[in-house]
């Protein structure tokens, strides 16, 4: 049997409590410095840039998600007292932390030298303006008693908005004041006619097209041109192709002419559909068709005028026409495609429901491959006509080598930089002055006069 003196029971609390004193140091001192919250005013948080920066935003619409790295460069870990964006619930802007939404989120910790993904969106409210306007806020971070901040600036584009399979009034014409934005289909119903003016900035969604069942006529000049392309415009998505689908000539619509425009990033920039006798019309002149998931110009049984224009990086073809009629004058189809490897040539033309007959005059046809032109299959009822051009082919030389037609077959016509499609000729072009005069055709691509006696090939004139 123990007994517990007063004295022996002091000694035992004394004991204990020397043992948590211990353990608790030990625990303090076995806490890793960069876990170990630092209250030092001068732990201060090291930002990876002083602005993010939004490309145009069209209201409604929103922007991507851009991303900024905030790092804690001191050994000791930091707890963000607030992180939050200047104009909080008014603001155009939202900030996430960690899958947390802001506008406000506080007493974030940050381990010693490590890093925070921020993640920011900007969504901007319509307003009355026509042209682009500036959006500005802040995020501010508090650390320690030290306010440091990021700026945010965005540029809002108000918008005229297509939805629900829109299809256009008669007479209905779309300006340049404001970009249009199409969330799924435009039609335009038989007999009836859409004008698109020169400046005009069209926006497509995923999927989204232009539908032509009367007439459309695109008014671009060559300081404005008219211009087709994805919604959205930052730098990743600004030549990436695929983004929408395409315009669409169909049957019984009547014939249209597209001046001056650049249509980029579709799946096939112009399609045609013939049916019977109802036969799509399109001509096309100083156009410049580029990043297309499969074809520039793809046209079933159609008929295709297509003058002083240029066509490149396509998946598939450049141009192609499965029956059909189609004259191709002073234009460039060079396609370098440095988004795909392709395994068709660039060109191609064969027999679908009925034949096609086919003039290639005063043009290009050239890229990296060995043979950029298909005919399948050539009957007599099908005729091509290629002349005073340049032809990468070696399966169909002997058919267009014959002297009268001044072609220059498998010559390179030495672009200034093709790989950047830069499709000017240089100076010692053989290209230059290879051509043959045409009758109504008094410029090229860029509004330069040709010359009358002895043009060049391809869109450009040589540029002295």
């Amino acid at each position: 049997m123990h007994r517990f003196t007063r004295s022996s029971s002091i000694k035992t609390l004394l004991q204990s409590l020397a043992l948590v004193c211990t353990v608790g140091w030990w625990m303090s001192a076995c806490t890793p410095r960069d876990e170990e919250i630092t209250p030092d005013a001068s732990a201060t948080l090291r930002l990876e840039a002083d602005t993010v920066l939004f490309d145009t935003v069209f209201t409604e619409v929103g922007s991507v998600t851009k991303r900024l790295k905030v790092y804690n460069p001191n050994q000791n870990a930091v707890r963000i007292s607030e992180i939050k964006v200047g104009g909080m619930g008014a603001s155009a802007f939202q900030v996430f932390v960690n899958g947390a939404a802001g506008p406000q989120l506080q007493n974030v910790e940050l381990r010693g030298k490590d890093s925070l993904l921020i993640l920011v969106k900007a969504t901007i409210n319509p307003t009355a303006q026509e042209q682009p306007f500036l959006v500005n806020d802040s995020i501010l971070f508090l650390t320690n008693g030290n306010q440091q901040q990021v700026k945010l600036v965005a540029y809002g584009q108000n918008a005229t908005y297509y939805r629900n399979n829109y299809s256009t009034a008669p007479g209905e014409v779309w300006t340049s004041a404001k970009a249009h934005v199409i969330y799924d289909s435009v039609t335009v119903p038989a007999g009836q006619t859409l004008t698109i003016q020169k400046g005009s900035q069209i926006h497509l969604h995923k999927n989204a097209k232009i539908k032509v069942l009367g007439t459309l006529n695109v008014e671009g000049e060559h300081e404005k041109r008219v211009v087709f392309q994805q919604v959205r415009l930052e730098e990743q998505y600004r030549n990436a192709p695929g983004q929408w689908q395409g315009l669409e000539f169909l049957p019984g619509s009547q014939p249209s002419e597209l001046r001056y425009v650049e249509i980029k990033n579709a799946v096939t920039g112009i399609y045609l559909l013939a049916q019977g006798d109802q036969v799509p019309r399109v001509t096309v002149k100083h156009a410049f068709l580029k990043n297309m998931l499969q074809t520039g110009v793809l046209s079933h049984g159609g008929q295709v005028d297509l003058i002083n224009s240029i066509i490149t990086n396509c998946g598939q073809y450049t141009f192609s026409g499965q029956g059909g009629t189609y004259t191709i004058y002073f234009s460039t189809l060079a396609n370098f495609s440095p988004d795909f490897i392709r395994a068709t040539p660039s060109v191609s033309f064969q027999e679908g429901s009925t034949p096609y007959q086919v003039q290639i005059i005063n043009s290009i046809i050239w890229s990296r491959q060995e043979e950029e032109l298909d005919l399948q299959p050539l009957t007599a009822n099908s005729t091509i006509q290629i002349r005073n051009s340049f032809v990468k082919t070696k399966k169909f030389a002997g058919q267009f080598s014959e002297p009268t037609l001044q072609n220059q077959l498998n010559v390179d016509p030495l672009f200034r930089d093709a790989p950047k499609f830069d499709f000017q000729l240089i100076k010692l072009s053989p290209a230059n002055a290879a051509g043959t005069p045409l009758s109504g055709i008094a410029v090229d691509y860029e509004n330069k006069p040709r010359d009358a006696q002895k043009p060049d090939a391809g869109a450009f004139e040589v540029d002295y």
